[in-house]
């Protein structure tokens, strides 16, 4: 099973601050029991190690029980971070956004149900 994929994004900010709000975003996510990673970018030629997306983080294995605790970490960050966007994939594909104004939506935990469900299946 392939990992769900998070994608944190924040207009208007330096790299370093986007950095930073991932790798906190991590340490909650685990705090809250879900496991997450840096997603790693391809090097570049000449490059040594492993970069990483910037703003990327993969997810292990969502259960349903782990959705409120998500929902949850979801909310925390988009009540500091007004303009903050986190994005993840459905199983058909298609991307779900998750902003301050919808985090609370049915659509959102129902498109984290059904990753959680397909996932666990």
């Amino acid at each position: 099973m392939t990992d769900a994929t998070l994608t944190v994004s924040l207009s208007g900010i330096p790299d370093a601050r986007l950095a930073q709000l991932t790798r906190d975003f991590e340490r909650d996510l685990s705090r809250a029991g879900i496991r997450a990673r840096p997603v790693e970018a391809p090097p570049a030629p000449g490059q040594k190690g492993e970069p990483i997306t910037l703003g990327v983080l993969a997810l292990a294995l969502i259960t349903s029980g782990a959705v409120r605790a998500l929902i949850e970490c979801f909310k925390a960050y988009l009540s500091r971070e007004h303009t903050l966007s986190i994005k993840f994939p459905r199983a058909d594909g298609t991307q779900v956004e998750v902003t301050a104004q919808n985090v609370d939506t049915s659509t959102v935990r129902d498109a984290l149900e059904a990753i959680a469900s397909a996932r666990s299946g």
